[in-house]
């Protein structure tokens, strides 16, 4: 496969994001396809992996690529599922991004207290099982980061509605490479962070585990209040959601 060469201009992710849909029209990535991988992917366009991991992210929140542990990613579609869509230059703007924490808030303490209240057996130890693989990975940034993600979206599945899991992970797509930025920037308090943010995840999971619907949801109120303030944000947040 011959690739494109992309600029040093901003948004590259986007930019790759976009190359990898031009291959997808013109069905040179069919649906089942495995993507090149990340480390070809940032060598022919001369970006970093980072970069790669963030275009990826952006077609798995448009619903068009889907990513398999350890395997890759994969073509799942042709095109994106519309209509919703946060561009990442949007969200280069301080407001925008402090409107989808606040949505991501909204959702992530609902699905808490969902979770609390209907999950099966199977999810509940999908949402413990998250939380060890956080504990296991909390010196990779990477791998950190996205075991956090992982139990979030253990968190949503537990409610029983696939909805909520579908929208939070568009969500959260969105708003990783700012997770990235903040713990790989935050070398001398980074350990202090992680132990901080594992607690957090631990209570949340005791009141799920516990079927404490209430506490479930004030367990990931202090959670997603204090991440918003871990990247600088003050946003307000009723934990009776």
């Amino acid at each position: 496969m011959k690739l494109g060469t992309i600029g040093r201009t901003p948004h590259l992710a986007s930019r790759v994001a976009e190359w990898i849909r031009r291959e997808i029209d013109a069905k040179r990535l069919t649906p089942g396809s495995r993507l090149p991988t990340e480390q070809f992917l940032a060598a022919n366009f001369g970006v970093s992996r980072n970069v790669v991991r963030e275009a990826i992210a952006e077609l798995r929140s448009e619903g068009i690529v889907q990513s398999r542990q350890g395997v890759g990613a994969f073509v799942l579609r042709s095109e994106a599922v519309p209509p919703l869509r946060i561009s990442p230059e949007f969200l280069a703007d301080r407001q925008v991004f402090g409107n989808v924490f606040e949505l991501r808030a909204i959702l992530e303490i609902r699905a808490a207290g969902l979770a609390a209240l209907r999950a099966s057996p199977v999810q509940l130890r999908a949402i413990a099982s998250a939380l060890e693989r956080m504990r296991r990975e909390e010196k990779r940034v990477d791998a950190g980061v996205d075991a956090d993600f992982e139990f979030h979206q253990a968190v949503a599945l537990g409610t029983g509605n696939p909805y909520f899991a579908q929208v939070l992970n568009f969500v959260s797509e969105h708003m990783r490479e700012s997770i990235f930025v903040v713990r790989r920037n935050s070398s001398a308090g980074a350990k202090k962070i992680i132990e901080i943010t594992i607690r957090e995840h631990e209570a949340i999971n005791r009141a799920i585990q516990a079927r404490q619907v209430v506490e479930a949801r004030r367990a990931m109120a202090v959670h997603i209040r204090n991440a918003a303030g871990r990247l600088g944000y003050d946003i307000a947040i009723d934990e009776n959601l």
